[in-house]
């Protein structure tokens, strides 16, 4: 029993499984991301945010305390992922903890694969049938609850803490070169697989800084997500509607609703028919559009929400421009490399069988 537990303990830190995990904490994350933005962006249009019992303030209310949970649903994901329902009690006390004592995105990451790795050991002892009823009911809070507080408080907390003030200081401290740089980097990720696995550690890196109060990269963050599809659609309606196939042209006009809204997987239609040309269109695009923002300093206080965080941005009319300049460089690179299609398929018949799954 012991050999097997161990077995299973050493499986959840392959980097198959460790990525698997912590995608399925980030896909518990980011739905709750996503309403709370659209609450805090919404009540802020509304305004009268600082009047108690307003639809502003309580809108605005409500987002923030989706934001405040966040890193406590990453770290209950991440411990269901490894161990079931049973460890996503211990980890959203983890991930809350984490958030208290500044441990931000890591120290939630480490309380969830703290639950996970608690709970496993808890079911598996060899106790009496009548006494592993009450294991997940009782045991496993009780301990989980104990241990995640001795780690995140006492033993991991602090060095994150620092480590996280220290990111931060260094992220403050550099020049508009290197903010440009690090913005291209993350944009560029953003863009790569529109909604896969890059995107999310990308997501990953963003989410660290905004739990910690910085929001330039969640700005450059949401430009670099909205590009891909608005670019794409600008190549197929404007630039250069003749190389393109009728049915690309009503996926067009889903791609541009969807930038709006801010799925980057609007673009995946195109990349997918033809990822040599499109993917590094994207990249540059959303790259650049991603460096604009950090370097010119400009910060949105939302980690999603598509148009609708452009009235709350620092600098709206700079945060706007990089969106369509990221889009019109990824439409133009675009519309020079694809090549004019053949005769035959201008007559393709136009379905309307769109049918795009989005998986967070």
């Amino acid at each position: 029993m012991a050999k097997n537990v161990g077995v299973e303990i050493r499986n959840i830190f392959t980097a198959q499984n460790l990525q698997k995990h912590f995608l399925t904490g980030l896909s518990f994350m980011i739905p709750v991301i996503i309403m709370s933005g659209f609450c805090t962006a919404i009540g802020r249009i509304i305004g009268n945010t600082d009047v108690e019992g307003t639809v502003g303030y309580w809108l605005l209310t409500a987002g923030n305390g989706g934001f405040s949970i966040m890193i406590a649903i990453l770290a209950a994901g991440i411990g269901y992922s490894i161990a079931g329902k049973a460890a996503i009690a211990p980890g959203i006390m983890g991930g809350f903890l984490s958030v208290t004592v500044n441990a931000s995105f890591l120290g939630g990451m480490i309380a969830g694969l703290l639950a996970g790795i608690v709970t496993i050991l808890l079911v598996r002892l060899p106790l009496p049938k009548t006494v592993k009823g009450i294991i997940p009911l009782v045991i496993i809070p009780l301990v989980g609850g104990i241990l995640e507080v001795l780690v995140i408080i006492w033993i991991v907390g602090p060095p994150l803490a620092a480590l996280t003030s220290a990111a931060i200081n260094f992220f403050m401290n550099m020049n508009t070169g290197s903010k440009f740089l690090l913005g291209f980097c993350l944009g560029s990720m953003t863009g790569f697989d529109m909604g896969g696995p890059v995107n999310k550690i990308s997501f990953a890196i963003v989410t660290a800084f905004a739990s910690s109060g910085v929001w330039g990269p969640a700005a450059g963050k949401n430009v670099a997500a909205m590009a891909p599809p608005l670019g794409i659609a600008l190549s197929v309606l404007i630039f250069a509607p003749k190389k393109w196939k009728p049915a690309d042209r009503q996926n067009a006009i889903a791609a541009i609703i969807m930038s709006m809204c801010q799925v980057t997987e609007g673009a995946l239609p195109f990349a997918f028919e033809d990822p040599v040309r499109t993917v590094p269109c994207v990249v540059l695009g959303s790259g650049i559009a991603d460096g604009l923002i950090m370097s010119w300093g400009v910060t949105v206080p939302l980690l999603s929400g598509g148009i609708f965080t452009i009235p709350v941005a620092s600098a709206p009319l700079l945060y706007a421009a990089a969106l369509l300049i990221g889009a019109c460089i990824t439409g133009i690179l675009l519309s020079i490399v694809k090549p004019k299609i053949k005769e035959d398929m201008k007559e393709e018949k136009v379905t309307d069988d769109l049918n795009i799954n989005i998986d967070f």
